[in-house]
């Protein structure tokens, strides 16, 4: 199974001013298209830990599709394509199409008339200079465009914009249909439990982990709500369905709604 990973950029995410939807958000999307993601890494926005963070990954073969989220605004706090170009180590270049895509979008969307010109400032620029070989992924809503780099063997790094709406439009628009075809949907499967103590499953749990090695088995408990849910996750459906099964069967003493 080909895995993913997500770096998201921001000191408003590492101060708490702003909660990280996006890695949620797209951490489902991968699952479900049979790429699940196998690291979160959160970054400030400085040069030296973006690009370190992404150079991590690039060296972990196993991630197929790493995502890099937020910083490709227009002001000097937005760095990534900067850090991307140093860690992929490609010199940034203006993209002509994309500058033109933006003196477009000003017209429509009145921003030229309120400017008094559709002459494209510094800011604007900042957001139309790209690393070179990057595919670029037209952003609908914004301005700032999401990037995709061919890193070759079937491996793949996106760069998207933080806004949420913004990074869900690529996503489902561009990045859903032409770069995650071929993965397997992973099979899920759930008991649910009411006033059961997770304690009580340890035992089984911790002996079917070396009988199912391919099966993830977790344990999530809401006990404010007196529940516990129990989960396996894997490829091979028959699998799956007998670790689940082995649980129940394991603890009598508590039986599943």
């Amino acid at each position: 199974m080909p895995d993913s990973s997500i770096i998201t950029v921001g000191n408003e995410l590492l101060s708490g001013f702003t909660q990280d939807a996006n890695s949620s958000w797209l951490a489902a999307r991968l699952f479900a298209r049979g790429y699940p993601v196998r690291r979160i890494t959160i970054v400030g926005d400085v040069d030296s830990e973006i690009v370190t963070a992404v150079r991590e990954d690039l060296a972990r073969r196993e991630l197929a599709r790493i995502f890099v989220c937020g910083g490709l605004g227009p002001t000097p706090d937005d760095r990534t394509y900067g850090a991307l170009a140093l860690a992929l180590e490609r010199r940034l270049h203006y993209d002509r199409p994309t500058g033109a895509l933006m003196q477009g979008l000003m017209f429509s969307r009145g921003v030229a008339a309120r400017r008094g010109t559709a002459e494209l400032n510094a800011g604007n620029r900042r957001m139309a200079t790209i690393p070179e070989g990057a595919a670029v992924l037209r952003n609908g809503p914004g301005m700032a465009p999401g990037l995709a780099f061919d890193l070759g063997g079937d491996r793949i790094l996106f760069a998207l914009p933080g806004p949420p709406h913004e990074l869900q439009s690529i996503v489902e628009q561009l990045v859903l249909p032409r770069y995650l075809g071929g993965g397997t949907s992973p099979t899920v499967r759930e008991l649910h439990y009411r006033l059961a103590p997770e304690s009580a499953f340890h035992d089984v749990m911790r002996r079917l982990e070396a009988e199912y090695p391919d099966v993830s088995l977790g344990s999530y408990p809401q006990a404010q709500l007196g529940r516990l849910t129990i989960r396996a996750t894997g490829i091979d459906a028959d699998r799956v369905e007998r670790a689940i099964e082995a649980v129940r069967a394991g603890v009598t003493a508590y039986q599943p709604g």
